[in-house]
């Protein structure tokens, strides 16, 4: 229930148009530079997709996976305002990414009233307090009220729960409108959760704050877990006790990634082979099976969620991830200025993919001119001359250009600079494409809708050769084609049948052909898009990967950033199975998008040989990995010896003296 917001006070800098002066509140200390980048393009254009939570509250239900689903997207979307209390911790854990930010001191608590109430003006729902530890704040209490009193509907603090062990301070909490706990423990066992956190009696402590929390009856409670090379071969157990003991029903597993005090002083003792972990992982995710328990994965590599792929975090992840380097990714964007943390974590880090590995090919191809295709909408507004001109300076192979009508569409063609680029039209749904029909450039045209799809390969209107057909698949317009079988293989290889992409795993849910449908249609004789070539039995055409929409480029004609992550999540975030590391296509293969491995898993995608036939010998995911596992622990066995026999003295003729070495590595 969302209470009435009181008159609201001034903020530190506000004018009449409501702007807030972004530069006191870092000058304050409740912001970083990525923070206050992030709120400043939060103000721009507020979406709410910029700040995913980690943890939910979530409510009961006795429903399987489907179910399941509904629910965490719905709480994903769920608009939120985080609000850096402290820069200091009463723990000092091992794998601490944010001991950098730690100085120790606390923020004004007139800035964070303030902030607290931006967050409301700009139309957030739920307040998360954090830190360092938040619950340290003097004035813990007073902001939770502070934010129940300004219209939050849900109040959550992040923390490490050693101060709610105080039965009287985890009271005032509740009753001052705390609404969830998510409670940092990662470990079952004190000499484990205290080894990590490097505090001894935080174990104890972490324990009874939950028990006090839970006591008050006001408060949900859940747990968040670092895996890292210390526990995780307990994971299933950690899930087990807090479940068991504490009746703990939401966790959050996050995988280590190669920040701060994990990184720079711990890197050896906590990153581990994650093919070593898949049989524990497996132990722990099924935990995701039982009623009413909810299992969330943070930054843990996709390819190793294979028989759990509804356990793939939501793409949208993404944003909150690169807003926290922000001022890095745009610098880099902008001025070609590689991230400061580019280098040797690039190969640790779950945004290798979006950023090392596309990003920066993006930008490269952007200032070279090289981009292969280009689409626009034929009514696209320019932000500036300078992104014009950067669009036009492409030489594309491909353009995709949008329009409402035929008419439209051949203005825009005239207009265009791509002389002899292949151009794919697609128009408003019911308009007729006669008029483009004797145009050369015009190679194709694409249409998603029955009705449209009827009229353009048959009767009157039907499209000409040499043009091809585009259909962009739903499931009806699937069980259409299959309907009308002799039409589909009358049109044979003109026929291009479009697996869709989708920003959420509810629109494939709700959409998608099944793989024994996009199998049946492929048999037909027209080619597929977007479809490895293991699930249909034939070549596909691939996906338009490394396309350059309009609108992702700012005035300046530079890629802006949100706009690109956006991009990343809906066109460029495929995946594949370990498994497919044994394919015959691998090189040539992107896989399939994130959301339709989480809707049908991977087992969608199996291995070929040479003869594009499915290997006699294929391996299951865990096999495969048992023998990857095997593999680099037998190598790093003969790099140790290697270094033992270089550090082994050796004589040396003729004044026998012993010397030995050994070169300092970086490995993990």
């Amino acid at each position: 229930m969302t209470s009435v917001s009181p008159p609201q006070p001034p903020l530190p800098g506000d004018s009449a148009s409501g702007s807030i002066d972004i530069a006191a509140l870092v000058a304050s200390g409740l912001l970083t530079r990525d923070e206050a980048r992030a709120l400043e393009h939060a103000q721009q254009a507020e979406t709410g997709a910029g700040s995913l939570v980690r943890m939910e509250a979530l409510p009961e239900t006795g429903g399987g996976g489907d179910q399941k689903d509904a629910v965490k997207e719905t709480a994903m979307k769920h608009k939120r305002h985080w609000v850096r209390v402290t820069r200091v911790c009463n723990q000092r854990c091992t794998f601490c990414l944010d001991s950098m930010n730690q100085d120790g001191s606390m923020v004004d608590v007139e800035s964070l009233k303030a902030y607290i109430l931006l967050g409301r003006r700009m139309g957030r729902e739920r307040l998360i307090l954090s830190g360092g530890e938040a619950s340290v704040h003097p004035q813990f209490i007073d902001l939770i009220r502070y934010g129940r009193q300004v219209g939050y509907d849900w109040v959550q603090t992040v923390t490490n729960g050693m101060m709610f062990s105080y039965k009287r301070f985890a009271q005032a909490a509740a009753d001052a409108g705390l609404n969830e706990a998510t409670v940092s423990m990662h470990g079952h066992t004190a000499h484990l959760h205290d080894k990590l956190t490097g505090t001894p009696g935080a174990f104890v402590t972490g324990v009874k704050g939950m028990q006090n929390l839970q006591a008050t009856g006001q408060v949900v409670v859940n747990v968040d877990v670092v895996i890292n090379k210390q526990n995780y071969k307990a994971l299933p157990e950690i899930i087990e006790y807090y479940h068991d003991r504490l009746g703990i029903r939401e966790f959050d597993l996050l995988h280590i990634i190669p920040f701060g005090r994990g990184f720079d002083e711990h890197r050896h003792s906590l990153f581990f082979d994650l093919n070593d972990a898949v049989p524990y992982f497996r132990k722990a995710f099924a935990w995701s099976q039982k009623p009413g328990v909810y299992l969330w994965t943070n930054r843990l590599p996709v390819t190793y969620l294979e028989g759990n792929e509804k356990l793939i975090q939501d793409p949208h992840k993404l944003f909150s991830e690169f807003d926290g380097g922000r001022h890095n990714f745009e610098g880099f964007l902008r001025r070609g200025l590689k991230p400061d943390c580019h280098g040797e974590r690039c190969d640790y880090c779950f945004l290798d993919g979006p950023c090392r590995q596309t990003m920066f090919p993006y930008r490269t191809m952007l200032e070279a001119g090289s981009f292969p295709a280009v689409r626009l909408d034929a009514r696209h507004v320019w932000q500036g001359t300078e992104a014009r001109a950067k669009f036009e300076s492409q030489r594309p192979q491909r353009v995709k250009l949008t329009a409402r009508d035929a008419e439209e569409a051949a203005g825009a063609l005239d207009r265009l600079p791509f002389a002899g680029a292949d151009v794919t039209v697609e128009l408003a749904a019911g308009a007729a494409t006669t008029a483009l029909h004797g145009l050369p450039q015009v190679r194709r045209f694409a249409v998603a809708t029955v009705a449209d799809a009827a009229r353009i390969l048959q009767g009157p209107d039907a499209v000409p050769a040499p043009h091809e057909v585009e259909v962009r698949l739903d499931q009806p317009l699937a069980a259409w084609l299959l309907e009308h079988a002799e039409l589909v293989a009358q049109w044979g290889k003109r026929l291009v049948l479009t697996l869709r992409t989708h920003e959420y795993l509810s629109e494939s849910q709700a959409t998608d052909p099944d793989p024994a449908s996009l199998r049946a249609l492929a048999a037909l004789g027209a080619r597929t898009k977007n479809v490895p070539k293991c699930m249909t039995g034939t070549a596909a055409e691939p996906h338009d990967h490394q396309v350059l929409d309009a609108t992702l480029l700012d005035g300046a004609g530079h890629l802006d950033l949100d706009r690109y992550v956006n991009h990343f999540v809906v066109e460029e975030y495929f995946a594949k199975s370990l498994r497919c590391g044994r394919c015959a296509e691998v090189d040539r293969c992107h896989g399939v998008h994130v959301n339709y491995v989480r809707n049908h898993g991977f087992a969608v995608m199996a291995p070929l040989d040479e003869a594009g036939l499915p290997l006699a010998d294929a391996e299951s995911f865990d096999d495969l990995a048992k023998k990857v596992a095997d593999a680099t622990a037998r190598r790093e066995k003969r790099e140790r010896d290697k270094l033992v026999g270089m550090h082994r003295p050796r004589l040396l003729e003729p004044t026998g003296l012993a010397i030995g070495r050994v070169e300092e590595t970086a490995g993990t």
